[in-house]
């Protein structure tokens, strides 16, 4: 769902938000922030997985910066089981500067918000991590990267959660007692502050919330350990979903 967007840009017969007008223009846009919300529905083994129904709509307009919400509906619900809401920011193929939409896009666009902006925003603070937290060193490999050899913003939530399922084995979380895969994710906000390559070397960082059953992650470049290139932080279920008797 996160690369949903994407995909409707550059792959649907009419490009999504004329995405290949600004593309042509040598514009990109990158996700800098996102906010996934799961009902506890989606995991019950009774309710009907198929047919998905995806929807990508634009909620939001700014100044350099848009704003998206992809829904998932299952068996034919008319409400959706997940939300995601993303922020995109607007940047030069060249140099990947940020830079400010185009005013024919934003007047087009602007007439078509079906949210109120101040209801779009979305803001995402990282928390102060802790001094001890779980590392993970990798490489990034070509298959987690865009067109353009940039890390995909979806992939660093699999970072994270690769982390959190290491962490959890090796008995590092104080109150997870079973395993990490026994929860299942309610809520998960993300904010992409610096890019990352194939080939990078980067550390993902992993501790506990003062919440129960929230987890945090800061991933940097090994080099630059001061340098956030990500943040993410997940809420879990506390329920074990299953067959009801």
């Amino acid at each position: 769902m996160v690369n949903r967007i994407e995909n409707a840009a550059f792959f649907n017969e009419e490009s999504f938000l004329k995405y290949d007008h600004l593309y042509k223009a040598k514009y990109i846009s990158f996700v800098k922030a996102c906010k996934y919300e799961a009902k506890s529905s989606f995991y019950e083994t009774t309710t009907p997985k198929t047919p998905l129904d995806v929807s990508t709509k634009l909620v939001g307009v700014g100044d350099s910066s848009f704003t998206t919400v992809s829904e998932v509906a299952c068996g034919g619900d008319l409400k959706p089981s997940i939300r995601i809401k993303n922020l995109h920011t607007l940047v030069q193929i060249a140099d990947r500067k940020k830079t400010s939409l185009p005013q024919w896009w934003k007047k087009e666009f602007e007439l078509l918000l079906e949210e109120n902006k101040t209801t779009s925003l979305l803001n995402v603070a990282p928390k102060l991590k802790p001094p001890h937290t779980f590392c993970h060193e990798f490489a990034v490999p070509l298959h987690d990267t865009d067109f353009t050899a940039h890390t995909r913003c979806a992939s660093y939530l699999r970072y994270f959660v690769e982390n959190s399922s290491l962490a959890s084995h090796r008995g590092f979380f104080k109150n997870i007692k079973t395993s990490f895969h026994d929860f299942h994710i309610k809520k998960v906000t993300m904010l992409y502050v610096s890019p990352s390559c194939w080939g990078d070397s980067l550390v993902s960082e992993t501790w506990e919330g003062e919440a129960p059953l929230t987890l945090h992650c800061q991933i940097c470049k090994k080099d630059r350990p001061h340098e956030i290139v990500w943040y993410g932080e997940m809420e879990m279920f506390s329920e074990v979903f299953g067959l009801r008797h």
